[in-house]
């Protein structure tokens, strides 16, 4: 407990030193809109990698989810139009010398712990288990890697009475079992609000997206593009892009083209504008984050 709370104090200090993304594998880029691409999308068939993408920002494989601590304000736009609005709150602590594999021997993730009571501004988070989902040779099975922290305001707000304030700051606060206490304030970003143009289309091989959004507080932001598996309704992560926050960049066809109509019918584009800090720890990295998303759901052309 001792070493957490080093690692807490650390981040509360860090925190008003805004840190971008940790710069990913650029893997593919764009010519004529300058941002780096990273495949996320490996093999279709495998929905362990669908584990790390929602509507809360967090989109890498959870072999390798450091200790986290972050807050979300979100909002959802169906192919519809229409827009929901949900704030969210996690902290998730790992022990790193307890690692929890399949029954076919699969290195699934580290055991995660319940180290205090969790507040984010003043509301206790509640301690739900921490449900993974992954592929067991032909079957597809449910297990948890222990609990976590959450709060949840619901797309009506009748959930958690918690709500995410943009361009402020939120508290969080922890108190250790044993009597110790750590608290910082989390710095908010301002809001983002994307749209999205498809123009081109497939028979002629030039299917590609306009993505706009409003231009806020940061050096970069991240967008997320996945898609809708067909038969299983879940959203595969494709794509993740970092790329200025000048509100608009052109998804090439070379990405959006090559989406395979036969497997996905729907296009997830994710705006999210973030204010980071990680930490490098002895225990796995800490990482802090407070976010403004926009998902918007449209029908793959």
């Amino acid at each position: 407990m001792k070493n957490l709370l080093t690692y807490l104090f650390i981040a509360s200090v860090g925190l008003f030193l805004f840190g971008c993304d940790k710069p990913a594998p650029t893997e593919l880029i764009d010519d004529t809109d300058p941002a780096e691409y990273e495949i996320l999308g490996k093999d279709i068939n495998d929905e362990f990698y669908s584990n790390g993408f929602d509507t809360t920002g967090i989109t890498q494989d959870l072999q390798q989810l450091p200790n986290l601590i972050a807050i979300s304000g979100i909002k959802v736009t169906d192919i519809h139009g229409n827009t929901d609005e949900f704030s969210f709150a996690q902290s998730i602590f790992f022990d790193r010398t307890k690692e929890i594999f399949s029954p076919g021997g699969r290195f699934l993730g580290f055991r995660s712990i319940i180290p205090g009571i969790v507040s984010f501004d003043n509301r206790i988070a509640r301690v739900v288990p921490f449900h993974i989902r992954y592929r067991d040779g032909d079957v597809l099975r449910d297990t948890t890697l222990g609990n976590k922290y959450i709060l949840f305001s619901g797309r009506r707000g009748d959930i958690d009475d918690f709500h995410y304030r943009h361009n402020s700051s939120m508290n969080f606060r922890i108190n250790i079992f044993g009597g110790e206490q750590v608290s910082f304030d989390i710095p908010t970003p301002t809001e983002i609000t994307g749209n999205i143009d498809i123009l081109g289309s497939r028979s002629n091989g030039d299917l590609r997206a306009l993505l706009h959004w409003t231009r806020g507080n940061t050096h970069d932001i991240t967008i997320v593009i996945g898609a809708r598996l067909r038969d299983k309704h879940i959203i595969m992560p494709l794509y993740r892009v970092k790329t200025r926050d000048d509100g608009r960049l052109l998804i090439p066809p070379r990405f959006i083209n090559q989406i395979p109509f036969q497997h996905f019918d729907r296009i997830v584009f994710t705006f999210i504008r973030r204010f980071e800090n990680t930490i490098d720890t002895n225990g796995g990295d800490l990482r802090v984050s407070s976010q403004s998303i926009h998902s918007i759901i449209v029908n793959l052309p």
